[in-house]
């Protein structure tokens, strides 16, 4: 909804960004990016569309950033009723919901949640205990260096 401070409808004509794909000659969807089930069908979608060797799909996942581009900034510029519409659609609460309905208990959730945490936490550790990349080769293997 926002590129940094701008709303992204200050920034382009286009109401779907996945309308831009025409200009590329590949089809683009746009995808409600709060809803897991929605993201992975469009995802598996795509990747089908890929792996028959048909190309590449543009995917527009709309969401919002709930906190500021950076630090350091405030996102005030965000007005709190756009906030509260979007806290609403948390994509975690939402399938939490969603499994509730499927007949997931409250125990079941909170021990994915548990698990969840501990994977986060050790990749979050591995991550911090890994040996800075070596400069000589940290830019191969990307578009730009």
């Amino acid at each position: 909804q926002y590129a940094y401070s701008t709303p992204v409808t200050e920034q382009t004509r286009v109401q779907e960004l996945s309308k831009r794909a025409d200009a590329y000659g590949i089809p683009g969807v746009t995808l409600d990016g709060n809803d897991v089930e929605a993201m992975v069908a469009g995802i598996q979608a795509a990747v089908d569309r890929a792996r028959r060797g048909d190309g590449p799909t543009l995917i527009e996942a709309k969401t919002m950033r709930m906190l500021g581009h950076a630090m350091h900034d405030g996102f005030e510029y965000v007005p709190r009723e756009l906030l509260d519409e979007w806290a609403a659609k948390d994509p975690v609460d939402r399938f939490a919901a969603r499994l509730r309905a499927l007949g997931v208990d409250q125990v079941e959730l909170d021990e994915i949640d548990h698990r969840c945490n501990v994977e986060v936490t050790a990749a979050l550790e591995h991550a911090q205990a890994a040996p800075l990349p070596d400069a000589a080769t940290v830019t191969q293997g990307v578009y730009a260096p």
